[in-house]
């Protein structure tokens, strides 16, 4: 007997052997049960997950010698001729082929005529989205009215090109995609079933390539065994079917995420060297760092990340002590570069530069750490730690004062090191009373205020010497005075207590701050509208929450739009 290949060998013959399509399987079942057995039918899906199988099914299960039946028997001559694809009473139409109303009014004369053996004479037109519009408008006649002993079942890939009033008159049933567990469940028993030992991994990596299709997941199983024999390995898939190695994906999460821009260059060039495909490549690192922001954002990934158990704790591994920030900021540059990849006349040199731009990301902080005063970390400062690998650089960490000493090995001796000479110190320690020395004019005392500004909230102090000048002193109530515009009250208002505990640190506890606007009857000054427009243009370069933005991101300012009032 010739061999038959898979796809065709293991084509399910009941409702029960249709995987992924529960919900198509119990509303016709459960028809089938109660006789509400309707005229036309409409199955839509994408290729090869069980449409035409389940229109076959559905005619043995009306002309089944049992039936109508929800479970075929397969014995009985009926069922095999249908199996076959010669019974009298069940035609199978290629619609990309008969698409003329003249090919739809032959159809139309033949459902006249009564079956020859079974109960139902059944049409099964596959991609019926190809009929003409004549020819839809020919059969709308016949689908609304049609004899009692037809039955329609259209299948397509493409329901939108159908007509509504054909919808209308259908029921429809849309068949989804296979997840890939349920696709690598699959392909492991026809493995066994065909006596052929199959990695996990490598199922995984057919089941990736099917996108959701079950024939094409059982056809490319078919060509990696005829190629490894009686053992499909990872490496067999990766040599037949040209998929993108999953160390070396990996690796190049690993090592972007470590910022090793040296390593990322050295991986790249290996799979250039062995014909990796750049589009390829670009796609599955995005869906990788994808799965990765899943696995650093929830406890349990069961159902969002669909990866082999060793792929996913190994990346379980890549994002520990990594900040969800740093993978997700990784997986929307690679988003953006996968459009200039496909575009681009030399794909490998904007990949390239694409991995190496994400391996030197600093360390990202947030917008409200940036209007708070902080900023990104200094070199001697704390960073976000990286992933914890045993592959990844140690780092010493260094306070403000110097770096810690590392323990000697043990059995060696050191000696003590002499006691350090004391610093001076920067400025005056405080009175032992704990209350500031009040400034002897107000003019010191604003310096004052503008230095203890600068070092403790540097944000603030950035828009306060820009926008604030010293108004007046109120010694005998104890309050600071300052002018402004009226752009910036808000927040020197949002401000208050800052400014106050500062003032409170140069005048005393209790010293109060009030605001004033620039001209002297409470509205600001009149300006022209150029004027206007130029000074909320460099209010918006210069405010603190823009610079640390531009700073973080290494990014510029390509335009500022003043909105009419």
């Amino acid at each position: 007997m010739a061999y038959q290949v898979l796809a065709r060998k293991w084509r399910p013959q009941r409702f029960a052997e249709l995987r992924g399509q529960a919900h198509v399987v119990r509303a016709l079942t459960n028809a089938l049960r109660s006789g509400r057995i309707a005229h036309a039918y409409l199955f839509t899906g994408i290729r090869g997950v069980g449409k035409t199988s389940a229109a076959r099914i559905l005619a043995k299960a009306l002309n089944c010698r049992e039936g109508p039946t929800h479970d075929p028997c397969n014995t009985c001559s009926s069922c095999r001729e249908i199996t076959q694809g010669r019974s009298p009473d069940v035609l199978e139409i290629d619609g990309a082929s008969n698409t003329g109303v003249d090919d739809v009014r032959r159809l139309r004369e033949a459902v006249r005529y009564p079956p020859q053996v079974g109960p139902y004479r059944v049409y099964i037109i596959d991609e019926v989205h190809m009929l003409s519009t004549a020819a839809f408008n020919a059969l709308l006649k016949t689908l609304e009215e049609p004899p009692p002993h037809v039955v329609f079942v259209f299948a397509t890939t493409d329901p939108h090109k159908v007509p509504a009033t054909i919808l209308s008159r259908c029921q429809q049933f849309d068949f989804r995609r296979l997840d890939r567990r349920e696709l690598v469940a699959l392909l492991g028993d026809v493995a066994r079933a065909e006596g052929v030992e199959a990695d996990e991994a490598a199922l995984a990596a057919i089941a990736r390539e099917a996108e959701g299709s079950v024939r094409d997941a059982q056809s490319l199983l078919d060509q990696v065994i005829a190629y490894a024999g009686g053992r499909v390995t990872q490496e067999a898939v990766r040599d037949v079917l040209g998929v993108v190695d999953r160390d070396l994906l990996l690796g190049l999460a690993e090592h972007l995420l470590s910022r090793d821009a040296r390593s990322v260059l050295d991986a790249l060039d290996h799979a250039r060297r062995f014909g990796v495909d750049v589009g390829r490549l670009a796609q599955d690192l995005l869906e990788l760092f994808r799965d990765l922001s899943v696995l650093r954002v929830v406890q349990d990934p069961s159902g969002l990340v669909d990866l082999p158990r060793d792929e996913l704790e190994e990346a379980i591994g890549l994002v520990q002590g990594v900040g969800w920030e740093d993978v997700h900021a990784r997986f929307d540059m690679l988003a953006r570069g996968l459009e200039l990849v496909r575009r681009a006349p030399e794909p490998w040199a904007v990949l390239e530069m694409t991995l190496v731009k994400m391996a030197l990301l600093p360390p990202l902080i947030s917008l409200a750490e940036v209007g708070r005063g902080g900023g990104p970390p200094s070199e001697g400062g704390a960073r976000a730690p990286g992933p914890t690998r045993p592959r990844l650089p140690e780092r010493v960490a260094a306070g403000r004062t110097g770096a810690r000493r590392p323990d000697p090995p043990e059995g060696t001796s050191v000696a003590p090191s002499p006691p350090e000479a004391p610093r001076e110190p920067e400025s005056p320690p405080a009175p032992s009373t704990g209350a500031p020395e009040p400034p002897a004019e107000p003019g010191e005392g604003w310096n004052r205020f503008l230095e203890d500004l600068r070092e403790r909230n540097r944000a603030v102090w950035n828009v306060l010497r820009e926008h604030a000048r010293l108004s007046a002193w109120d010694a005998a109530a104890s309050r600071l005075v300052l002018e402004t515009d009226r752009e910036q009250l808000f927040f020197f208002r949002a401000k208050a207590p800052v400014l106050r505990e500062a003032a409170g640190r140069v005048w005393g506890p209790g010293t109060g701050v009030e605001f004033v606007v620039s001209s002297g009857s409470g509205e600001p000054r009149p300006r022209s509208a150029s004027d206007r427009a130029r000074n909320l243009r460099k209010e918006a370069l210069e405010h603190p929450l823009v610079r640390g933005a531009l700073e973080i991101f290494d990014g510029t300012v390509e335009d500022v739009k003043v909105l009419k009032p």
